[in-house]
């Protein structure tokens, strides 16, 4: 929760002061001081151990993180690279494949197309129907 404020602590000190008295007061502030310390070197040493195992465990990720990354900046540098690139020979080849694949708008479809659904003769099933 939150930190003691002067007032809180004040307050504190007086009721100590009036259960315990001044004689014995020195020596309880002692040893809360002295418990205070080991709590503080417990919590130390608790924590720098979940520190290490939790390294332990978190570094095989920790390296395929590193390997991902690698591997992404490479891919991302090739296909710059592929993307930026506009040599003579990439021009020539364009050319190339342009005028050797048949353009759509200048030739006629080809026979093996189906014929549109205008020129289409009726179906069997419309036929069989009137005769009926």
């Amino acid at each position: 929760m939150g930190s003691l404020g002067f007032g809180e602590i004040a307050l504190i000190a007086i009721v100590a002061l009036l259960v315990f008295g001044p004689d014995r007061l020195p020596e309880l502030s002692r040893k809360a001081g002295e418990l205070l310390t080991k709590a503080r070197e417990a919590t130390r040493s608790f924590t720098d151990a979940l520190d290490s195992e939790f390294d332990e465990a978190a570094s095989p990720i920790r390296s395929l993180q590193t390997e991902f990354q690698a591997t992404k900046d490479e891919l991302t540098n090739a296909a710059g690279t592929i993307l930026d690139f506009s040599g003579p020979a990439a021009s020539e080849e364009s050319t190339t494949e342009s005028s050797a694949l048949p353009s759509a708008s200048s030739e006629e479809p080809p026979s093996s197309q189906e014929p549109s659904s205008a020129e289409e003769p009726p179906s069997p099933s419309t036929d069989d129907e009137g005769v009926e």
